[in-house]
This record gives structure tokens, sequence and C-alpha cells, in this order.
């Protein structure tokens, strides 16, 4: 959490969210994350279903914050709710309105605090302590956690589920676990140290037809991983990456002509990959501050399951089917965008080098399906494919560049002018029309080309890792 938080890195995690005790929410993010414990429920009381109370809770807080915290009434349980209870409530609220909350690691269960001076620059910082308590080699629990993370991610199903509450639940493989957490220490906690340990086993290497995350623990045999669908972040790099594509989008920032000083304004900068994009929400819906292109992308993020508010990170995210999925990359601008064989296009360059119909076939389905196509495919692809395959070369002259005039620059400065939507909209026409179509190609023949790589990244298959 140190550094700007304006300027990203780990300090934007310091940015507070809009609550009274924004620390408190933070504690909540690093229990789940780091250390498998659950703590939602204690932001207002004792947990009912969990062992971790209040006090835990607002005691990691108060380590974050540097100084002793004191309880918001906001943040307590309304004395009335305990009044006239036919039965004991579920909820206790052992902390009082007003009370004070020391620095304190809560958690002894899991860590202790005795050889965290060792590794301490400034011994009376709370909040550095708090760090060295999570990441201390002796802390077991923090390399398995994400260790079992890993795992999840590339497996479909952790060898403790869920991945972000431990508390009463057993591992499938526990000297697994014990091993990859001992390995992610070894490595000097190097992620792709033990993702690379899992991608190079058998189990990983399988055909996805497991069915480990609804099976309990002692069902759950990792003979395969599970067949699921990727993330959005992995739909639209996908899309990007197959096509041979670079993100041609907006900043991300109301400030485009950097007029207003770093603590009024962010800028995120132009994304190159989808983890990059965030909400464009509260004054992006003024027609006037519209990103289009940024909007095409997160258009198919947000059908996916992306979320752009990252105040409260999950783990879990709702992958549930629905209509909006396939509506989307099939009608998007988006999906125009990477269909669209233009000069700047990878696909244009394979059509223009592949030897054969046949091998240009092959090229598509390999590079958004990861396989080769079916005879029945290979046919129907081939049909479309080979009229005109000769002379599909036109004269190696790219198409005449068409200089579009120049927009003026719309920023959080002067995006109420009159002119401001009718740039704007004149923004979102040329975002919906893409780049140009090649030149260098037939027109008709061009075309079906596209029509196929349409075709193929709408298949189901295309969203499912393989």
């Amino acid at each position: 959490m140190r550094g700007n938080i304006n300027l990203g890195g780990s300090a934007g995690f310091a940015m507070a969210a809009d609550n009274d005790v924004p620390m408190a929410a933070k504690a909540q993010i690093l229990g789940t994350a780091f250390l498998g414990v659950e703590m939602q429920c204690a932001r207002c009381h004792d947990s009912p279903f969990h062992s971790t109370t209040q006090k835990d809770l607002f005691q990691i807080s108060a380590m974050l914050e540097r100084k002793i915290l004191v309880l918001p009434k906001s943040s307590t349980v309304p004395a009335g709710f305990f009044e006239k209870k036919e039965r004991e409530s579920l909820i206790k609220a052992t902390l009082k309105p007003n009370q004070k909350i020391d620095p304190a690691w809560p958690f002894k269960n899991i860590a202790t605090e005795d050889e965290s001076g060792q590794w301490l620059i400034q011994k009376e910082d709370a909040r550095e302590k708090l760090a060295a308590i999570i990441t201390l080699p002796a802390n077991k629990r923090f390399a398995k956690v994400l260790a079992n993370r890993y795992w999840k991610r590339l497996m479909g199903a952790g060898i403790v589920e869920p991945a972000f509450d431990w508390e009463n639940k057993n591992a499938s493989h526990p000297e697994l676990l014990d091993w990859l957490g001992h390995e992610f220490v070894a490595s000097g906690y190097q992620a792709k140290s033990v993702i690379r340990l899992i991608m190079n086993s058998q189990a990983y290497q399988r055909e996805s037809n497991g069915h480990n995350l609804i099976a309990a623990s002692d069902k759950r045999f990792f003979t395969a991983p599970d067949k699921r669908r990727m993330s959005a972040e992995q739909v639209v790099d996908s899309l990007y990456q197959a096509s041979g594509r670079s993100m041609k989008v907006e900043e991300i920032t109301f400030d485009s002509d950097s007029r207003q000083p770093p603590d009024r304004m962010l800028n995120l900068g132009a994304p190159k990959r989808a983890w990059e994009y965030t909400s464009l929400s509260n004054e992006r819906d003024r027609p006037s501050l519209a990103l289009p292109r940024v909007q095409a992308v997160t258009d198919v993020l947000e059908a996916f399951g992306w979320r752009g508010a990252r105040q409260n990170p999950i783990t879990d995210r709702d992958t549930s089917p629905h209509v909006l999925q396939p509506a989307i990359l099939a009608n998007g601008t988006l999906s125009s965008w990477i269909s669209r064989l233009s000069d700047n296009s990878f696909l244009t360059r394979i059509a223009l080098e592949s030897k054969t119909p046949d091998e240009l076939a092959d090229e598509i389905y390999l590079r958004f399906l990861s396989r080769f196509p079916t005879t029945d495919e290979k046919n129907k692809v081939l049909d479309m494919l080979e009229p005109g395959f000769v002379s599909r070369i036109k004269n190696p002259v790219p198409s005449a560049f068409v200089e579009l005039t120049r927009l003026p620059n719309i920023s959080w400065t002067n995006h109420l002018v009159e002119e401001a939507t009718m740039v704007k909209l004149e923004m979102e026409k040329r975002a919906r029309m893409g780049d140009a179509p090649s030149g260098l190609l037939d027109d008709s023949w061009r075309e079906r080309v596209e029509d196929i790589v349409w075709a193929v990244f709408n298949l189901p298959e295309f969203v499912w890792v393989p």
C-alpha cells in the first residue's frame, strides 16, 4: 500500500471505499484472499456460522489503519434487534458502539507473530507487521491458500472448496496441498513455479471432463480438469490473440487532455489486456464522456460475468449461461473487429500466405479452437474457400488510406459544450465501422473468409477451456 494512490501499484489498494470504515472492507479481502478466512458477516456483528468475531475483523482493520479504531454506530446491529426474541438469536454483537479496538493479530491458530520482528524495517508499523505475519514462511496457511487458488484456476476446482473459506473444510488431497505450498515457499513465492508444476502434470493435460467442483472432498479425484467456461477476460484476450490483433481503444480517463492534477483525475491508460479494463459507470453514462471502443470490449466482458466495480472482489463469479452471451459474440462490435480481414489483421496475412484452402481452414480452426476441423466441417469450409482461391489476391497494393477528419478532444473540462455529444456520436459511428477491409483480397472471397472466422468463434466450444 506504499506509493501514490493516483499512480497505481500497491497503493491503489489503499483508496478508500465509500463506507464508514474502509479498512474493514480491505481486511475482509485480505482474509479471504490470503488466509481462507471469511469475515463478511463480522462487518456488523460476530459471524453466526464461523468462529470469526467482529473484533477479529476490526483488529486487522486497525493494523491496516495503523491506529486504534473506534467502532462506528453504523457498523453495529441496533439494540432493538435483540429485544423480545422468542428464541436466542444466532447473531451476537460482542463489540459495542464507540468501543476502541487496538491493532492486533487475532488468528493465533493460523500464524503467530513471534518471528515477524526480524522481517520488519519499521518495528512499530502495525501494517508492516501484518504483512510480515501473513507472508512469513512459517505461515503455512498463506502458501497453501495461494497454491490452492492456482490449482483451482487451472483444474476448475480447488483441493479445498470454497477457496475463500477454509473453516471446517477438508482438503481432498492434503499431502498434495502441503507439497504445493512447500514448493511455493521454496521457489521464493514465485507463482509461475507452482503453475508450471500443475500444468506439467498428467491430470492437467487430460481432456476436461471432471466433475470435481460439485463433488464432496472425499469424492474429488482430479483425474482430469473440470469442463469449464473461460473467464470473461480469457474470452476477450482469446479473440484478440487468435486474430492477431492488438487492442486499439481509448485511454480510460476523464482527463484526456491532462489538465487536471493527479488527485482529481485518474488515467488508467489504453488497455492492452482485458484485466486492465474498469467500470464505465457513473459519469460515463453522460453521452459526451462515452468511450465507444472501450465500451465495445466491456460489453463482451460484462456478458460473461466480469464486474467493473472492484471494491468488493469475489473468488467465484456467476458463470451461468444466458442469451446475452451468444448474442454479443454474434452481433457485437468487437466481433466485427475480430472477423474483419483488414490490412492490419493477422488473418489477412494467413489468407494471403496459405498455399491451399485446406491449409487456411486448418489455420483458422487451430487459432480459434485449438483443434483441426472435422471432416464434415472441413468439407463445408472448403466449399466456401475453394471458389476464387487462386485469384483471391488483387494487385499487391493495400487499399487507399482514407484519412478521417481528426475529432476534437473531449474531456471532463469541456464535455458540457454543445459540440461534445456530436463528437462522441461520430466516434461511436467510427467504432462500429471498425477498420476498412483489406484491398489486397477479392471482396467476395474475403467476405466468405470473414464469415468462416465469425462462425468458428461463435461455436459454443470457443468459450470453453479445451
